[in-house]
């Protein structure tokens, strides 16, 4: 009983899905390409994916790819070769020349500017209509008549020379001779006294020199045989100074005079006055006077008898 029953179940439940499976419509099958436009769309409305199905042409498909042939724009132009361009001369010309041949780059406009001529003279002297010129051409840049200037070589002009004017010679010194006291010779140089007084500063410490009393005015004379070499007030200290050189080696100075009667550059003898005692950049009226041997304060006392 249990084996029939379990047949009857079992043929029920196939009859059950072979009548389900008759209900189904079938999926659309393509082959090949119909070549009709209705099929394609009837196949593409049962499509389930919304698409037209992928078609097929073995024709088409297969043939290789061939691409069209390209064709350059209508406005595209290639040359053939090489061109020439247009270059213009300017090439320098003699500008007292009467005419002129045509070279290749030369115009009317060119040839007038490096002649220094207008482009209507160039064509009228020339009988132009135009601008047109040929190469080889010979046109006048200068009007009829026209001869050009005679060449003379030019000789160069020395540049001015300048002399330094030489320095006027001092008048020589004209003034007494004035005997101070004993003389000593030392350095081969005759020495004698600058002027009379007692000496009131001897030379040492700060003193680069000694400082000899007496009133103003009174003669200052030179001390030895030399040359001025410094006659002024611009030694700080030094008051209204005379300096005098007597060899490469010595020199002697005077201060704080209050007139100075020489001169730089003029010669002096021994004793002859040379100014006049005073009391610039002084407390009082006195002379100070320095020997000098190679720029370095010595003691007067060593070559001058006080």
């Amino acid at each position: 009983m249990l084996k029939k029953t379990a047949f009857y179940a079992g043929s029920a439940a196939l009859a059950l899905i072979l009548s389900a499976c008759a209900s189904q419509q079938p999926a659309p099958v393509v082959v090949g390409n119909s070549g009709s436009n209705s099929g394609s769309a009837n196949t593409a409305s049962n499509n389930p994916y919304g698409a037209a199905p992928y078609e097929t042409n073995a024709a088409n498909n297969d043939a290789p790819y061939t691409p069209p042939a390209s064709t350059p724009p209508a406005n595209s132009s290639y040359p053939s070769g090489p061109t020439g361009s247009y270059t213009p001369s300017y090439a320098p010309v003699d500008i007292n020349a009467a005419t002129h041949t045509v070279v290749r780059g030369d115009t009317v406009y060119n040839i007038s500017k490096r002649y220094q001529i207008t482009q209507d003279n160039l064509r009228a002297w020339n009988g132009l209509a135009d601008n047109t010129i040929s190469v080889g051409q010979t046109l006048r840049v200068k009007p009829n008549g026209y001869s050009a200037p005679t060449a003379t070589a030019s000789v160069p002009t020395p540049p001015p020379t300048h002399t330094a004017s030489p320095k006027p010679t001092p008048a020589p010194l004209n003034t007494p001779t004035v005997s101070t006291g004993g003389t000593r010779t030392v350095s081969g140089i005759t020495w004698q006294r600058p002027t009379v007084g007692n000496v009131i500063s001897n030379f040492g410490g700060s003193n680069k020199g000694v400082d000899i009393g007496g009133t103003a005015g009174q003669p200052v004379v030179a001390a030895a045989d030399g040359k001025v070499v410094y006659a002024g007030s611009g030694l700080r200290g030094y008051g209204n100074l005379v300096i005098i050189q007597h060899n490469s080696s010595y020199l002697s100075a005077y201060g704080h005079n209050q007139r100075l009667l020489v001169n730089e550059g003029q010669q002096v003898k021994r004793g002859q006055t040379i100014a006049n005692m005073g009391n610039t950049d002084a407390s009082r009226t006195q002379l100070h006077f320095e020997v000098r041997q190679n720029g370095k304060p010595v003691n007067p006392a060593n070559y001058v008898a006080f």
